[in-house]
């Protein structure tokens, strides 16, 4: 009688509990995500950041868009095909300012782990950075 009384009781509790156990995870997945995207759109900015004589505005962006595509670790996997990276200048003042930014586009219907159970998710992950630099002559 004992026996199935456990039983019942495992039965209904292990539902909830594999539950919270699956919903930490995709948790943590999406949080390593945005970790690495916010990384990856900073190192990118501290790289374009540094001086290069005779670089025009152009030749910044186009540094800047190379170093956020190498700037992402390779042991992401399909999480990188998925990133769509841009960089926009604009003015800031008396110099120009690079914007580098990271989109995970569909992330809802798309997650990084195969949402199987109804765990909220965002539309979408995003991750920006702003550098300023000084084309020309600095």
């Amino acid at each position: 009688m004992q026996v199935g009384a456990l039983l019942i009781e495992l039965v209904l509790t292990l539902p909830v509990l594999l539950a919270v156990v699956f919903a930490i995870v995709e948790y943590s997945v999406l949080l390593g995500a945005l970790l690495i995207m916010n990384n990856s759109t900073s190192e990118a900015a501290r790289q374009t950041t540094v001086f290069r004589s005779g670089f025009t505005q152009a030749d910044y962006e186009n540094l800047a868009r190379e170093s956020l595509t190498n700037s992402l670790p390779s042991y992401v996997g399909d999480f990188r095909t998925n990133l769509v990276a841009s960089v926009s200048s604009f003015d800031c003042g008396d110099s120009t300012c690079i914007r580098l930014r990271l989109d995970y586009p569909n992330y809802k219907t798309n997650p990084l782990i195969g949402n199987t159970l109804f765990i909220p998710l965002p539309e979408n992950l995003s991750a920006e950075s702003t550098t300023r630099v000084e084309p020309g002559n600095g």
